[in-house]
């Protein structure tokens, strides 16, 4: 195991959770002197170590690689460039390198914006999603095993995708590149085959017209929308439905919208999110989905 992947494989321990010595260095088939070294290079170039216990190691309460957008590849070229520009002896690089680091590593508090990302599924790097991501980039068929005991074979894997909170793996299945998708964690096991395919750019179109999961190969329902005047300003700047678009603006401000879906689960949770401000004008099946629904609800 070169460097790099020692280091790699120590941040993702410590992502993970507390690690001892032996255990690293059992796992890593190496000397505990040596995982000491490493561990040293990791806290020198500024990541949290703590030591709850003697001879055990984790990051500080409160960090993660996770939080703070880094793969373990990309903490372990930091720990490697911390180490090379520690070589050099240079004090400006030195400066350098530590305002690098804080940027990186550290939370900026006087940044003006703030986004709100909604917590959800952890994505885990496991052997399963490594083997996914490098199928992905490579371009090879694979076949999955789900936790319900089924296995699917010939699959070309080619997003993970994140929706609504869950982290979801799209692919494509037989000639006609039928779209199926999978939630990550009831994947049980991958294989991955020796025979690559050729890459559609269609499914990009589709994932960029995209507003849910709920998105299929054809986009064959047109579907026509009443927005409440008290929320049409919202509706006019941003995209709610797929390739949503004002037809209609009447004298009192409502909105009258239409947009393409692909089955009514793409526009049913937004309909009900937004009532009484929306209603349904065509198709009348799903505006008869939706009485159901709520008539069901009132019921009980």
């Amino acid at each position: 195991m070169n460097k790099m992947s020692a280091v790699v494989f120590i941040l993702d321990k410590l992502d993970s959770g507390a690690v001892t010595t032996k255990e690293l260095a059992e796992e890593m088939n190496v000397s505990a002197e040596s995982v000491q070294e490493y561990l040293k290079e990791i806290e020198t170039a500024a990541f949290p170590i703590c030591n709850p216990e003697k001879g055990m190691y984790a990051f500080a309460e409160n960090f993660s690689l996770n939080k703070m957008q880094l793969s373990g590849t990309d903490a372990g070229l930091l720990v490697l460039f911390n180490s090379f520009v520690e070589s050099l002896n240079n004090k400006k690089f030195d400066e350098s390198l530590s305002n690098l680091r804080k940027r990186i590593l550290q939370e900026n508090t006087d940044n003006p914006f703030y986004v709100k990302i909604q917590k959800g599924q952890q994505y885990e790097v496991n052997g399963t999603t490594k083997i996914i991501e490098t199928a992905i980039k490579e371009r090879y068929f694979i076949s999955i095993e789900s936790n319900k005991k089924n296995t699917i074979k010939c699959l070309k894997p080619i997003k993970i995708a994140y929706y609504e909170g869950f982290w979801y793996l799209i692919c494509l299945l037989g000639k006609k590149n039928k779209i199926l998708k999978y939630n990550i964690s009831n994947i049980k096991s991958v294989t991955v085959t020796d025979k690559q395919f050729e890459y559609t750019k269609d499914i990009e179109n589709i994932l960029k017209e995209s507003v849910s999961i709920w998105f299929e190969q054809e986009r064959n329902m047109n579907v026509k929308l009443s927005i409440d005047k008290k929320v049409a300003k919202y509706f006019k700047m941003r995209q709610f439905f797929p390739l949503q678009q004002v037809v209609e603006e009447t004298e009192d401000g409502t909105l009258i919208l239409e947009c393409k879906v692909s089955k009514k689960e793409e526009v049913m949770p937004t309909v009900f999110q937004w009532l009484p401000y929306i209603r349904v004008l065509e198709p009348k099946l799903i505006d008869k989905k939706v009485k159901e629904v709520m008539s069901k609800y009132l019921e009980e």
